[in-house]
């Protein structure tokens, strides 16, 4: 009866230290599975704004249009000292595609036409003058995924002279590089 009654004390005075020890191994795990699910890395969304910043190689493209805007806009960018040029669009970070529309030129047509009264061939010309506005497009895009990033447009003030179009064009293409610079590092105000 005796090695009983040892065996109930040993029981109830060891049935604390197991309801104890139960809890602790609750709080244990429950602690760990918090700690794993913070350590754990999830996908981190990436804006526009992160990617222009973590960029440092671009790629700059003419797609349509004149020369003139592509070159104005790799210069700045070159001097502007954040990005390095490079070559291939496989070495970049960012594509820049740059394109300009319309071309403020003359037009001259001609044309024959027989009259039914007389028989004779008539000849007209009409010369035409195309004012079309110029616009210079600037997009940004992501290397790795063609996501856009970012997309301007500058248009060109119009100019009967040639020297005249072309620093224009040179104006509406630095006026497109600063936006963007102000994009990726904005002006305190």
């Amino acid at each position: 009866m005796r090695s009983e009654k040892c065996r109930v004390i040993f029981f109830l005075s060891a049935l604390p230290l197991m309801a104890a020890r139960g809890v602790f191994a609750q709080q244990t795990y429950a602690q760990q599975t918090s700690t794993q699910q913070t350590t754990e890395k999830r996908p981190v969304i990436e804006t526009p704004a992160m990617r222009l910043a973590a960029a440092r190689n671009v790629f700059i493209t003419r797609t349509h249009g004149s020369r003139v805007p592509e070159e104005v806009i790799s210069s700045t960018i070159e001097g502007w000292g954040r990005y390095t040029l490079v070559a291939t669009p496989d070495k970049a970070d960012l594509i820049i595609e740059i394109s300009s529309t319309g071309d403020s030129g003359v037009q001259v047509s001609s044309s024959t036409k027989v009259e039914p009264e007389s028989g004779r061939e008539e000849k007209t010309s009409s010369t035409r003058k195309d004012i079309s506005p110029t616009e210079i497009k600037m997009i940004v895009m992501d290397a790795r995924n063609k996501r856009g990033l970012w997309t301007g447009t500058e248009s060109v003030k119009f100019a009967m002279k040639e020297k005249a179009k072309e620093n224009n064009l040179v104006e509406a293409a630095e006026r497109l590089a600063s936006k963007f610079h102000d994009r990726v590092e904005p002006q305190p105000k």
